[in-house]
């Protein structure tokens, strides 16, 4: 028989011993400082992904465009995003599964070697040992049914890594709007002197360092937008911010208050019409007759408290020769306007006197005293008649604007008035120093701030020292608009037959052209073309007149007005649609340099958008149990490191180390040390006892124990 190196026979069972050359089994620092660190390292990472998502947040997400570019792949933001949350659930798991395999070494080594248990199966520590990679061995209950406990920390330990596959949805894209956010909007500045016509220079300035400059009439951007917005009624749509954006805009601004006049006085105006009429009927042309329909005046010098007589719309100098009185806003201002005087203007319309009778012959108006086709009565002219006074007033607007796919629609929700009606100004003085220095240069000594007011009749005032007078601003403002609207409502329209019976509508007002004329109460000037100036019948208006054919259906009927909005409303409505549109221009934007800039405003942006939406809770119970497990198991791997007396590494010495001193009660076959599966059928039912003395230490020896390979075959 051969024998080994050392002298004994192969075939036999050798039992040696060798005193241990290792130090007592101790507790080494790295295997808990793993265990605890990989776990506080995976709630970190837990920590650091609410944080990235909760970033996210509310915030727009990106169309899937492939705007980033990495090793030669075209990513989109979401995709980055996606993947970064991924990246984070991955190095949770990871950290948490590391924790799990090292508490779960010490629970095994524990449960196996050191709690005095007398042998454990082979293909039992084979289920255990697999545990946390082989889901199939959760189903040997053989196994288990001695260690239920330990099952349980395994189907812990195997459901943990879920957690990784649900937190990554916490976070995805709905539609939803933004938050409303504060930006500039459209507006008006009212405190400057955009809105009104460049000012000239009253005096050279040789005898005071006060100038005096006279106001002429309204800007050109005043003068469109007000031509505009009276040719469409409507409110010109301004520059939003966004195409879909809503915004609450509370601004101080002109706005015009009509109501009827006074029955005394409505009864003057009415008579002082009628006798205007009369005088060209019956005067030096008695075979001709003059209807007005529509007039609207402005006094000359209109100031509070002035005798009613002052405000009629004809002054008679003559019974013979009398022509209404050209009382346009600009006339009065350039012919000597007092600072006193008001911002207001009269209408009234008298369909009466401008309906008309039709024969053959004949086609003029139905009043006309001492015609023999006079028809209507006095009862019904004064009946039918409409006299209203307009007057400015400075107003507080609350107002919404809502921009629905690049539409507008504007609602004026509350306007408050001030009781008083506005007062304008002639001129201004702007005071360039603060002594009265003359400058024979005229070349103005500046100051810091320019000094705007009222002027009055006092001498310049030295210690007025650049005073600024806003109120003087906005009132040139409101009456500048007040202007360019009176331009267009005041004139006249009349139906005029001539003595030799021509008939002729003469306008010298701009209201036909605008859309005030479809207002209810000047519907009878619908059936005619009407243009300024005079203007016989066209063909086309006496057309409508010949029934028979061919010259019937020739020119359609004109259409009918398409507003039930009485006169007194329209005119109210169409001012305050000026002055809500001069917020379209953009040379009468609040300058950002003005004392007066506006704050910003709270702008909601309707347009739905992709935006991030991050279900905190969601992600915090899935980490937060996976990590509340994983330290139960953690503890445990300590208690049982503890009772162990030392700490253990899962690697292969550990196990080699190990398997030296264990015991089988079966000889293992040469054919099977190769160690290759499946685990021989002789071998599943053979079991391993570890030394409690080996694995805890002592001062005994320990030994390896060599066992004969050479079993009997059915073993």
């Amino acid at each position: 028989m051969a024998s080994l190196s050392d002298g004994s026979p192969p075939d036999s069972t050798i039992a040696t011993s060798a005193t241990p050359t290792g130090a007592m089994p101790q507790i080494h620092w790295t295997t808990p400082t793993l265990l605890f660190g990989s776990l506080l390292v995976g709630t970190l990472f837990a920590l650091g992904h609410h944080l990235f998502y909760a970033s996210l947040d509310g915030k727009a997400a990106a169309a899937a465009l492939e705007d980033h570019h990495l090793l030669g792949m075209d990513l989109s933001s979401q995709q980055i995003n996606t993947a970064a949350g991924t990246a984070f659930a991955f190095l949770v798991r990871a950290c948490l599964t590391w924790s799990i395999s090292i508490a779960w070494f010490q629970i095994l080594i524990w449960t196996v070697a050191t709690r005095g248990v007398a042998s454990t199966k082979l293909v039992h520590l084979d289920v255990m040992t697999s545990a946390l990679h082989d889901l199939v061995s959760l189903v040997s209950l053989g196994a288990w049914l001695r260690r239920p406990w330990l099952w349980i920390l395994a189907l812990v330990a195997w459901l943990i890594p879920i957690a990784s596959i649900l937190t990554p949805a916490t976070l995805s894209v709905g539609i939803d709007f933004p938050a409303p956010i504060y930006m500039n909007v459209p507006n008006v500045d009212f405190t400057s002197l955009n809105l009104a016509a460049p000012m000239a220079a009253g005096n050279d300035g040789s005898e005071s360092i006060s100038f005096h400059y006279l106001y002429a009439g309204p800007s050109l951007s005043v003068q469109q937008i007000t031509n505009v917005v009276s040719a469409h009624g409507t409110i010109i749509p301004v520059a939003a911010p966004s195409v879909n954006s809503s915004w609450d805009l509370d601004f101080h601004g002109p706005s015009l208050d009509c109501a009827p006049v006074a029955a005394d006085f409505r009864q003057m105006v009415l008579a002082n019409v009628l006798d205007y009429t009369s005088s060209l009927n019956t005067g030096a042309t008695p075979n001709r007759s003059y209807g007005p329909g529509y007039i609207s005046w402005h006094p000359p010098s209109m100031v509070p408290d002035q005798p009613a007589s002052s405000n009629l719309p004809f002054v008679l100098i003559n019974i013979n020769s009398t022509s209404p009185a050209d009382n346009l806003l600009n006339n009065a201002y350039t012919s000597g306007l007092s600072s006193s005087d008001m911002a207001s203007v009269f209408l009234a319309t008298t369909p009466t006197l401008f309906s008309s009778i039709s024969n053959e012959d004949y086609y003029g108006p139905a009043l006309c005293q001492g015609m023999p086709w006079y028809s209507a009565t006095l009862a019904e002219y004064y009946s039918t008649s409409t006299v209203l006074r307009c007057d400015v007033h400075n107003a507080t607007y609350h107002t919404t604007f809502n921009i629905s796919n690049s539409e507008q629609t504007v609602s004026i929700n509350e306007r408050d008035l001030v009781d008083t009606a506005l007062i304008t100004i002639e001129q201004v003085s702007a005071n360039f120093g603060s002594s009265n220095q003359t400058h024979p240069d005229l070349q103005p000594q500046p100051c810091s701030t320019e000094s705007i007011g009222t002027l009055n009749a006092s001498a310049y005032n030295s210690s007025l020292n650049c005073l600024f007078d806003a109120v003087v601003l906005s009132t040139i403002s409101y009456q500048a608009i007040m202007h360019a609207f009176i331009e267009l409502v005041t004139g006249m329209i009349a139906l005029d037959l001539e003595p030799n019976f021509d008939t002729v509508i003469t306008s010298t007002t701009q209201l036909s052209n605008t859309v005030l004329a479809e207002a209810p109460e000047l519907a009878f000037l619908q059936p005619f073309q009407l243009k300024n100036g005079n203007t016989t019948m066209s063909l086309q208006e006496r057309a409508p007149l010949w029934n028979q054919q061919p010259y019937a259906g020739l020119v359609n009927a004109a259409a009918a007005p398409n507003s039930t909005l009485p006169f007194q409303q329209a005119l109210e409505q169409l001012f305050e649609n000026i002055t809500i549109s001069l917020m379209s221009a953009p040379d009468l934007q609040p300058n950002s340099s003005s004392i007066y800039y506006p704050a910003k405003t709270k702008v909601t942006l309707a347009t739905r958008e992709n935006i991030y939406i991050y279900a905190a809770y969601k992600l915090w119970l899935a980490y937060g149990l996976a990590i509340a497990a994983t330290a139960l198991i953690a503890v445990c791997g300590l208690a049982a490191m503890l009772a162990n007396g030392a700490s253990f590494s899962n690697s292969f010495s550990t196990i080699l180390r190990l398997s030296r001193g264990a015991q089988l009660d079966r000889k293992v076959q040469d054919a099977d040390l190769s160690g290759r599966a499946p685990l021989p059928g002789y071998l599943e039912k053979a079991t391993v006892r570890f030394s409690q003395e080996q694995v805890l230490g002592g001062d005994q020896k320990r030994g390896y124990t060599l066992v004969d390979m050479q079993a009997p075959k059915g073993v």
